[in-house]
């Protein structure tokens, strides 16, 4: 793996030599799984690691959070990973300039609605706090349940929570300089790949990355404080993606049909409406049906 010195970082791609200049001085912290992390010092934003290249931002920032040096809201970005991965493993290609960051997240509450709802509503309410943000730049992202960020029906971003340890982890990819062309694509995927584009912005993905974090965790704060989980479930259906439409789905155990997607369970699933009867999705995969998939 490259070295990770701000030198050799900075030299990566040019997004991220504008990103070192504006946020050092960075300083050596720890070794870590065979990679060396440079700690940030951007004002008024979380601590943020860099690393050149790692397996996955992950497990990094899951090592890091173990051992002390990130607490809740600290996070690790890498100018490349070498096993990123998205929803049922699938592999996630971590092009240089594009963003690769993975945050630890905070616990549930003491008390209130959301002690015993957060750990169903957690991607819903993430994936919601970080559509917020984008809004607020001028993106307007729909949520592709249950993890994927679209953009005029392309997917230029998703997002994995996992919990290992009693350490919850958020891993997060956004498309800003490249993505896959639509023939090097998986016959399967449900939508294109896309690169998000906010108008009158210039942003490199570090310093996208701290208004997410910093304006993420306030709007993460304010939901969990002001609003109910049934409140908050009411106005994140009205951002997903294909909400009143009929769609392919693709389940497991029953192979494939078709069916309009109607709203959100209490507690995360996807309500479908089949004929006369409405179910439930908690795995699987949708599509829109713009050409015939069976």
């Amino acid at each position: 793996m490259p070295p990770s010195d701000s030198a050799s970082v900075a030299a990566s791609h040019p997004s991220w030599g504008e990103a070192m200049a504006a946020c050092g001085p960075f300083g050596e912290v720890v070794e870590e799984a065979g990679s060396t992390f440079l700690l940030g010092s951007c004002r008024d934003a979380p601590p943020t690691v860099i690393v050149r290249d790692c397996v996955t931002t992950m497990t990094a920032a899951r090592g890091l959070a173990g051992s002390g040096v990130l607490g809740p809201w600290g996070s690790v970005a890498a100018v490349e990973q070498g096993g990123g991965r998205g929803q049922l493993r699938r592999p996630w290609v971590s092009t240089p300039g594009n963003l690769h960051v993975s945050v630890v997240l905070p616990g549930p509450p003491a008390s209130g609605p959301w002690r015993e709802a957060l750990a169903d509503l957690r991607p819903l309410l993430l994936g919601y706090v970080f559509s917020e943000v984008l809004l607020e730049l001028g993106a307007y992202a729909q949520l592709k349940w249950p993890n994927d960020l679209l953009l005029e029906g392309r997917k230029v971003g998703g997002i994995l929570i996992e919990e290992a340890r009693n350490v919850v982890v958020l891993g997060m990819g956004l498309n800003l300089v490249a993505s896959p062309p639509d023939d090097m694509m998986r016959e399967d995927r449900s939508v294109p790949a896309g690169i998000l584009q906010i108008p009158d912005h210039r942003l490199t993905a570090l310093g996208l990355w701290r208004t997410l974090v910093t304006r993420g965790k306030s709007v993460y704060e304010y939901l969990l404080d002001d609003w109910t989980p049934a409140r908050f479930l009411v106005r994140v259906a009205n951002r997903l993606a294909w909400l009143g439409q009929t769609v392919l789905v693709r389940e497991g155990g029953e192979g494939k049909y078709t069916a309009v997607v109607k709203g959100l369970s209490s507690n995360g699933g996807l309500v479908m409406s089949r004929g006369e009867r409405d179910t439930v999705l908690y795995s699987g995969s949708i599509f829109p049906l713009r050409t015939p998939r069976f």
